[in-house]
């Protein structure tokens, strides 16, 4: 009877222990429902779902023309599941070798059995991502699809292609600093065009719902919540591609020819304030000169002789000088205030007129002058350059730019030499920018506009926002004082220090400037105990009808060759050449016979459907026009019109683009795929590969352009 009681004792606590841990579990189970049931079920829809965001399309940012400066371009990242559920083992022990040594043959950087090796490394530690290749373009994507193993798909083959997207610039380095860049980070630097338009270009990005399958992989989910991205959009700049790259080529030259450090080259449209061309080169440790800092805008320093002209401007606007005044500028040497003055001229120009001075850059002729009238109130003398506006910020749509520094009675470092010294370009500095901005007034009756680099945003092919020329001040001097210095400038290529400007075709007007570099607390010397000169000329043509204005400013030319007129006059130059040979506003018409070739039905070369639609419409050529939406097209010569035909390539062969425009070509290309790297301007006078090359086998296209 005891051993029965004893039994029955037992089960009652074990069962009692079992209710009490049932209850204890129910109450648990109802916390974890009631209190933490949110928390827990959100982790668990995290595991398994999530929100995938879908990544807006960058913008572009084209040329004036609407070709390309800088593009998205579509790149795959190519990865590999090795140990991807649907994958047969005999299978891929059968294909790996033909898949290896495809992948050597598409991307030689690895051998084929190092590619085996990764793979093999990677499947044996059960992970189920292997990077095999970064940025492929499009046509390597396709390849890749078709290797051994890869071509029965992702689940049975483990192919893996991400899309991402790449920026590219078709012109290199052409213009690199004004288009710009971003750097992503805590800091990000923004630079160009592309970080100060960065909320346009940018877009909006979508989301989506994603679920996680087997092998890790995500797939989209068929929801209602789905929120398309909005495309960023495009930014349509004033740099023209032409000129562009004549500013590079030419500033590139000089450069290298001096072994200077660095240099600009900034053309403008006189009435618009728009940037046509902005070239900026420094020295690189290799030896060559690329796009590092945007100089023009940044680099804010003595600008020398080229500030005579707002400082003589003052003293004829005061009245206290007119152009026909005598002037003593002695022997080229002038003590003031225990200071030499020198004139670049050996032996000095003696006793010549104001406008003379200006002519021929006398140092000597400036500093008495303003020394003369301001030394009593040197604030009027600001006063004077202040209201020519030459003491605003440009508040350029790009970050970098610096404001005019000008010194005031009220600075620590002003003395009594700093008035003088100022009169011919020292103790008060500018940007390149600046310099030309102010002359570019000159050129445009008084009128000061604010400098621009962007014409208008738009999307898809509807313009968006305008951006309309902004004037900084309606007349910066009088009628009277504008002829005179417009007269002067025009004297100095004329008459002066830049006489080897002067052409027959087309009339110059500008300022030569040669200034010594200062090195901080060492002076006007450097390390060497030598002097370091800037070399610059602004200036703008034609001169009796000003359209283009344009900076050249060179910095450290080595050698005995450091003057402005040669130095930067010689870029100049060549920028003003190209601008007028290829600007038919500059060209006379000529009288052409009745049976002349004019008259004749012309040539024309391949190109995109609607400008050569437009362009025969325009001139009233008759042509019979392709109806269809083709984007290339050819045209023929009959006897009496044009005929407009569709170009139709083969479909699995590369096309001919022999003497087409690169912004026919680059959409279009694009959108198959292919890298794209271009040399030179004009229209396409080579091609790599050749027309007729199968397209499977393609992945870079080689275009070389000419203007000839």
């Amino acid at each position: 009877m005891e051993i029965k009681k004893s039994i029955v004792s037992r089960i009652g606590v074990v069962y009692l222990v079992t209710v009490i841990g049932a209850i204890a579990i129910l109450v648990q189970i109802i916390y974890i429902q009631t209190v933490n049931g949110e928390t827990w079920r959100a982790e668990a829809e995290s595991m398994s779902q999530k929100h995938q965001p879908i990544q807006a399309n960058r913008g572009n940012i084209l040329a004036t023309d609407e070709s390309p400066l800088a593009s998205s371009l579509p790149r795959y990242n190519v990865t590999m599941d090795p140990n991807s559920s649907g994958m047969d083992p005999e299978m891929y022990n059968k294909l790996m070798p033909g898949l290896t040594e495809g992948l050597s043959r598409l991307w030689p950087e690895k051998t084929a059995a190092q590619y085996s090796q990764m793979i093999t490394k990677m499947k044996a530690a059960g992970k189920h991502y292997v990077m095999l290749h970064k940025e492929a373009t499009f046509a390597e994507a396709r390849l890749v699809e078709k290797l051994p193993l890869f071509s029965l798909g992702q689940f049975k083959g483990g192919l893996i292609l991400e899309r991402v997207s790449t920026r590219e610039r078709p012109y290199k380095s052409l213009a690199a600093r004004t288009i710009g860049y971003l750097n992503e980070g805590e800091t990000g630097t923004v630079v160009g065009i592309e970080g100060a338009f960065d909320y346009f270009l940018k877009g909006r990005d979508g989301s989506r719902m994603v679920e996680r399958i087997g092998g890790g992989t995500w797939v989209p989910l068929n929801t209602e919540n789905e929120v398309d991205p909005v495309d960023g959009l495009d930014v349509v700049t004033t740099i023209n591609v032409n000129y562009q790259d004549v500013a590079h080529t030419a500033l590139n030259a000089c450069l290298v020819e001096l072994k200077a450090q660095h240099g600009c080259a900034v053309l403008m449209e006189v009435a618009t304030g728009e940037i046509l061309a902005m070239a900026n080169l420094g020295l690189a440790a290799d030896g060559n000169y690329y796009e590092d800092l945007n100089y023009a805008i940044s680099e804010c320093v003595e600008p020398g002789s080229t500030f005579k002209v707002p400082a003589i401007m003052a003293a004829l606007e005061d009245g206290y000088v007119q152009p026909g005044d005598l002037i003593d500028t002695y022997g080229g040497k002038f003590i003031l205030y225990n200071q030499t003055v020198n004139d670049s001229h050996a032996g000095g120009n003696g006793v010549i007129t104001v406008k003379q001075v200006i002519e021929k850059s006398s140092n000597i002729g400036m500093a008495r002058i303003i020394e003369t009238h301001y030394r009593k109130d040197p604030e009027h003398f600001l006063e004077r350059l202040y209201g020519m506006g030459i003491n605003k910020p440009l508040n350029l749509e790009i970050e970098g730019g610096q404001d005019p520094r000008i010194k005031t009675p009220a600075s620590k470092t002003w003395s009594m030499g700093t008035l003088p010294w100022m009169a011919f370009g020292y103790e008060v500095e500018l940007t390149p920018l600046q310099v030309l901005n102010f002359y570019n007034a000159i050129a445009n009756d008084g009128k000061m506009v604010k400098p621009r680099l962007v014409r208008y945003l738009k999307s898809n092919s509807q313009p968006i926002r305008v951006f309309k020329t902004e004037i900084l001040q309606n007349s910066i001097c009088s009628d009277e004082t504008l002829r005179n210095i417009r007269d002067m400038l025009e004297g100095v290529v004329l008459e002066g220090t830049a006489k080897n400007l002067k052409n027959d075709l087309y009339s110059i007007a500008g300022k030569t400037g040669t200034a010594v570099m200062a090195q901080g607390s060492k002076g006007y010397r450097n390390d060497g105990g030598q002097k370091d000169y800037r070399a610059s000329f602004v200036g703008y043509f034609p001169a009796d009808k000003p359209k283009y204005s344009c900076i050249v400013v060179v910095t450290k030319p080595k050698g005995a060759t450091y003057y402005g007129n040669v130095v930067a006059g010689g870029v100049f130059k060549a920028i003003a050449d190209k601008v007028y040979s290829t600007n038919l506003d500059f060209q006379s018409t000529l009288a052409q016979p009745k049976d002349s070739l004019v008259n004749k039905i012309p040539f024309v070369s391949p190109g995109n459907q609607v400008d050569i639609n437009f362009l025969l419409s325009d001139l009233h050529i008759p042509f019979d026009g392709v109806k269809r939406d083709d984007p290339w097209v050819e045209v023929l010569r009959e006897e009496s019109k044009l005929r407009v035909e569709p170009v139709k390539p083969e479909p699995h062969l590369f096309p001919n683009l022999l003497g087409m425009g690169l912004r026919d070509v680059l959409p279009v290309l694009e959108n198959m795929g292919y890298k794209i790297k271009v040399r030179g301007s004009g229209r396409i006078f080579s091609q790599t590969p050749a027309a007729g090359t199968p397209r499977d086998s393609v992945g870079i296209v080689e275009l070389q352009l000419s203007v000839l």
